[in-house]
Parts: C-alpha cells; sequence; structure tokens
C-alpha cells in the first residue's frame, strides 16, 4: 500500500524542462512539468490521432477500402446472384441427369424401376 501512495505522489513531483541554444548556451525555452502532465498531455495527443483517424473512415469513403465492409445494396445484390447461380447449378444437374437418362434408354442400357405399389392386374 505504501508502495501505491509513493508512486501517486511521484506523478506530481516537478521536473524543469530547459530548451538552449547549442551555440550561444542562451535559454530558448523553460517548461516546468510533471509526470502527470506529460501523462495527461500524451494521452490526450493519442486520443486526438485515434478519433482524427476514425473520423477519416466514417465520414468518408475510405470506408469501403476496409475488408468486409461494403455498400448494403452491392451486399444485397451479391446474395441474389449467389442465390440466382445457386439455382442455375441444380436446374443444370437436373438436366444433365435427364440427358444422361435419355442417352442411357437410347443405348438400351437403361435399368426398369420396379414401382413398389400393387397394379390392378395381379
Amino acid at each position: 500500500m505504501e508502495g501505491i501512495r509513493r508512486r501517486f505522489k511521484r506523478l506530481n513531483d516537478r521536473f524543469r524542462l530547459v530548451i538552449l541554444d547549442e551555440d550561444t548556451l542562451e535559454e530558448t525555452a523553460s517548461f516546468i512539468l510533471s509526470r502527470k502532465s506529460i501523462y495527461i498531455v500524451l494521452s490526450s495527443f493519442v486520443m486526438l490521432v485515434f478519433l482524427l483517424v476514425y473520423g477519416a473512415f466514417v465520414l468518408t469513403p475510405l470506408k469501403y477500402y476496409i475488408p468486409g465492409y461494403g455498400d448494403v445494396k452491392l451486399r444485397q445484390e451479391y446474395i441474389r446472384l449467389n442465390i440466382k447461380m445457386d439455382s442455375l447449378q441444380n436446374v443444370l444437374q437436373a438436366n444433365e441427369k435427364y440427358w444422361d437418362d435419355i442417352r442411357k434408354v437410347l443405348k438400351g442400357d437403361a435399368q426398369i424401376q420396379q414401382s413398389d405399389t400393387v397394379s390392378a392386374e395381379e
């Protein structure tokens, strides 16, 4: 518990940042900073950059370049075309089976299937 208190007290310790001109050793700027103020400034800067990047993607057409993100109309069109393609594949398979059965009948390779129903003649 004592270590935590010491850390919080150290956040308020003040430091002086002095910027000197290297040629003349003249003081150009001087700042009094604490660890807490540096943390607040850096956190604010990171949040500002994050919000700017987020805003750029949300409010501009850049969002369409994100993988998985697309226009709702394009997605609906994609789903419609995918369903239509599946239906056409089913029709194509049914037609191929039909023509295979016709070829078998013409070659004489067709097997007659007996139905399970009882005919009237029996």
